[in-house]
């Protein structure tokens, strides 16, 4: 169970130093591209030459980012074994789409390196634009496989049995008896070793559980994915550019030299854009997903022991300034409302799951434990 931990926290490290590299991916293409813009309108060399200065540290990154991605996602299939189903299932033709998403920012990137100087400013310009685009298109790709560990999109109430606070997940598209089997498999090893660790490594288990899914591209169609994309890869964009902006702006003060405020007001007005863009639009969207489809999130991002009333956080996050702030209090009461039900009368959808003795655990106490797993984090 230690090593476990170990490796959950070496990932999460690493997840924060793959998005640094990530954001610089997402931002700097658009920086080049009103630099590029800006040569191709003025002819000015000092734009080619900030250009070609920007991406150099591009083309750097690149590389660091695809050894630290690689790294993150290895340590996550070790340490959380719900990502190996993940990966065989809903995310299976998201993840697809994303390497060949990944195998055109490689192509594309190399052709921008090389061509640049010695194609028109116009053809450079284009290359760099479509490398930004397949750059947002592997973000939103693998946004949409991250979603839905947060939001499992295409269960319907299937969660909701267990967790009764947690709204219907969209249509039904899985094999009940598969999913009841996984959760049951990984409670129970829960119950007896503390961990749920590699239990999808063992291919008994993974005969037990069957096939799973009827709809590989039911994770697209959910509305947290989207909500999720747009607000992620927009917000790494503004950090990447932003970067950018504050290398130039320390040039600026430190030589005082004139042309690092011209090199800035290249890219400057597509970053207040953004700005404007991310809380009014895409982070508002964002919040509403979270407060409907993660209540648990929700109550810990607003500090929400109990239930309460505030007019302005109802009004943004449900439209209802009546509406209240659901606290933990509440989805306390709500996992009461499973009763005297038991493992047992779960596993009459997963015929093929031995629980023993186990059957007897009470659903309200696995409810209860995972509920008060969360509460903790507020303190």
């Amino acid at each position: 169970m230690a090593a476990t931990s170990l490796l959950l926290q070496i990932s999460a490290l690493g997840i924060f130093i793959h998005a640094f590299f990530l954001s610089i991916s997402l931002g700097f293409p658009w920086v080049i591209g009103g630099l590029l813009y800006k040569w191709w309108r003025t002819e000015d060399k000092e734009y080619y030459e900030a250009a070609r200065n920007v991406t150099g540290v591009l083309g750097l990154n690149f590389a660091l980012g695809a050894i630290t991605g690689t790294l993150v996602e290895f340590g996550l299939v070790q340490a959380w074994p719900g990502s190996i189903f993940a990966i065989a299932t809903f995310g299976l033709i998201p993840l697809t789409l994303e390497l060949v998403a990944f195998l055109g920012e490689i192509v594309l990137l190399v052709m921008f390196i090389v061509t640049l100087g010695k194609a028109r400013p116009l053809t450079s310009l284009s290359v760099i634009v479509a490398y930004a685009v397949m750059a947002a298109l592997s973000g939103v790709l693998i946004t949409t496989v991250n979603s839905w560990l947060n939001v499992p999109w295409g269960t319907g109430s299937l969660a909701s049995n267990l967790y009764p606070f947690l709204p219907p997940y969209g249509p039904n598209t899985v094999n009940p008896g598969a999913l009841v089997t996984l959760k049951l498999e990984l409670v129970k090893n829960v119950l007896t070793s503390g961990t749920g660790s590699q239990v999808l490594q063992n291919p008994d288990i993974a005969k037990t559980i069957g096939v799973a899914l009827t709809d590989p591209y039911v994770a697209f169609t959910s509305p947290y994915a989207w909500a999720s994309a747009l607000h992620n890869v927009n917000a790494g964009i503004i950090v990447g550019v932003s970067f950018a902006l504050v290398g130039y702006a320390y040039r600026f003060l430190k030589t005082g030299q004139a042309k690092y405020v011209k090199i800035l007001r290249a890219f400057l007005p597509l970053l207040l854009l953004l700005l404007i863009l991310q809380p009014t639009i895409f982070g508002d969207f964002m919040g509403k997903m979270v407060a409907f489809q993660q209540p648990t999130k929700f109550a810990l991002i607003e500090g929400a022991s109990n239930t309460m009333q505030n007019p302005l956080l109802g009004f943004l996050a449900y439209g209802d300034p009546r509406h209240s702030i659901v606290g933990f209090d509440s989805l306390t009461n709500q996992c009461d409302s499973l009763g005297n039900a038991t493992l047992g009368n779960l596993s009459s959808l997963a015929p093929n799951v031995t629980l023993g003795s186990l059957s007897g655990v009470s659903l309200r106490s696995v409810c209860l434990s995972d509920l008060s797993r969360s509460e903790s984090r507020l303190n």
